[in-house]
């Protein structure tokens, strides 16, 4: 039994080894990619909302406080603009704060009884806006440039 523990200590020494950037930067891709191709199954080829979407919005996602056409093209084009600012790490925090109040209306008004999935989303996002972009982003170049330090995580 000894040599069970031993062992299983040398494996969470090694996970916890893995930089917080590599994390970030897999989450920030992942969900940002997530977020993207949501937005992709609301447009046709030309970038137009289609007639099922807007259907979606009238029908059935009934967000309160904003007509469906709105409602539409405000969180098509949130998707696509957010997702991949998230993706290449560019005003990563607002962004991701974007994508997690947006989260938050899903849950609450379109769909509550997907709790499981929008939990998940929202931890990711909530670990991006604690960790930052991390190191292989572009904020941390913007960052550089204007000698601002606040959004970016340290080098592994």
């Amino acid at each position: 039994m000894p040599a069970l523990s031993g062992l299983y200590c040398r494996a969470v020494q090694r996970l916890k080894a893995i930089p917080d950037g590599l994390m970030v930067l897999m989450a920030r891709v992942g969900l940002g990619a997530f977020f993207v191709r949501a937005g992709q199954t609301k447009v046709d080829g030309d970038f137009n909302l289609t007639d099922t979407t807007l259907y979606l919005f009238r029908e059935e996602y009934k967000v309160p406080l904003l007509s469906p056409e709105v409602a539409a093209y405000t969180a098509t084009a949130a998707e696509h603009v957010l997702g991949a600012l998230l993706i290449v790490g560019l005003a990563t925090r607002l962004s991701a704060l974007g994508l997690l109040g947006m989260t938050l209306v899903i849950q609450v008004f379109v769909y509550p009884g997907s709790w499981p999935d929008h939990l998940l989303w929202a931890a990711v996002l909530m670990f991006i806006l604690a960790r930052g972009p991390g190191w292989l982003a572009a904020d941390r170049g913007l960052c550089k440039i204007t000698g601002h330090t606040c959004a970016v995580s340290p080098q592994p």
